[in-house]
């Protein structure tokens, strides 16, 4: 018994498969604490040296197995071989667009954020669609490789295609909309938009959905058929208005001044360039039940109108504190007959 044991073991010792299988893993596996783990590239190579090294190590067990059990396993070697050349190729394929995306990424600068965000937009939907055509590839491949003729399944295909193109009309409008949102660069990834009566910051889009997370944190996942109007609030600027209600007894002209002053002023500190122009004063806008109404208006950043208003309506206090005029609490006139 113990000698058939070390004859098997001799046997697969001797197998010439398994000893190249062997030294290819070590180098591959070897191989990885060469290349750098901080940059993009490098880990992507890491993982593709992982995933051959682990092949080529399961390859040389098999093999060594084969010999040490001296099965004639010739045609199951060679279909093994095949798959695995298949499962690489796909593999170094995927890999091979992360590599590509990554380099197109450094090879248009972001000079401006709404070039990061296309380029952010255009890689996530070219990752979808190659992923999409290396899995058909390789999934064809290996319907050949075990004689499943493809022809036939093409044809059958066509007919299952067609009667579930009547039920999955929704589907290809949501990808033909999509199309069309990104041919026309409507939005990207990252910007502030309404869409299908949902505010927020898109955070993904694919040629199938738009997923945008509102204000309150929810995740907003909208096939893209169901956009139709499209509300950007990240391109070219927007307009902030503060609007401040002053006392009937007030100033008018005074009021004015100060608003001109102050939107000056603003355009002047200009905090993170917010402001694209001097905030202007219109008004009076209304005669409201308790005050006359004024607005400060001024034309800033994309989508950065709430910040503005936050800092307009501030400084609006500030000045009027300092200028001695009133902003009223409600007021109700209440008369008595005797």
């Amino acid at each position: 018994m113990m000698n058939s044991v070390i004859d098997s073991l001799w046997r697969g010792l001797q197998d010439p498969t398994f000893w190249k299988a062997l030294l290819l893993a070590i180098a591959l596996l070897g191989g990885r604490r060469y290349l750098p783990k901080d940059t993009h590239v490098g880990r992507i190579l890491r993982r593709a040296l992982s995933v051959t090294g682990a092949i080529a190590l399961l390859y040389a067990v098999i093999s060594f197995g084969l010999a040490a059990f001296n099965v004639s396993a010739q045609g199951i070697i060679d279909l093994g071989t095949r798959i695995l050349l298949v499962v690489l190729l796909g593999y170094f394929a995927w890999e091979g667009i992360e590599l590509f995306l990554a380099y197109l990424a450094m090879r248009i600068p972001a000079t401006d954020e709404l070039t990061e965000r296309r380029l952010r937009t255009i890689t996530e939907v070219g990752r979808w669609i190659g992923r999409g055509v290396v899995i058909f590839v390789v999934g064809t491949m290996l319907l050949s490789i075990f004689k499943i003729e493809i022809t036939p399944l093409i044809a059958s295909a066509g007919v299952v295609g067609l009667a579930l193109g009547l039920g999955s009309q929704k589907l290809i409008q949501d990808i033909i909309a999509g199309v069309f949102i990104l041919l026309e660069d409507q939005f990207h990834v990252g910007d502030g938009v309404e869409v299908a009566g949902i505010t927020g910051v898109v955070e993904d889009m694919t040629l199938r959905v738009t997923k945008v997370r509102d204000l309150h944190g929810y995740l907003h996942i909208i096939p893209n058929s169901e956009i139709t109007v499209v509300t950007n609030r990240s391109r070219g600027w927007t307009r902030a208005i503060a609007e401040v209600g002053v006392a009937y007894d007030s100033d008018l002209d005074k009021v004015k001044k100060v608003l001109t002053e102050l939107g000056q002023t603003l355009y002047e500190e200009n905090p993170d360039n917010l402001f694209l122009e001097p905030p202007f004063p219109l008004g009076p806008e209304a005669l409201a039940d308790s005050s006359i109404n004024f607005r400060l208006v001024a034309r800033v950043q994309p989508d950065r109108q709430w910040d503005a208003e936050r800092l307009m309506r501030q400084r609006i206090k500030e000045a009027f504190d300092r200028a001695g005029i009133e902003i009223p609490f409600p007021q109700l006139d209440v008369h008595m007959r005797g």
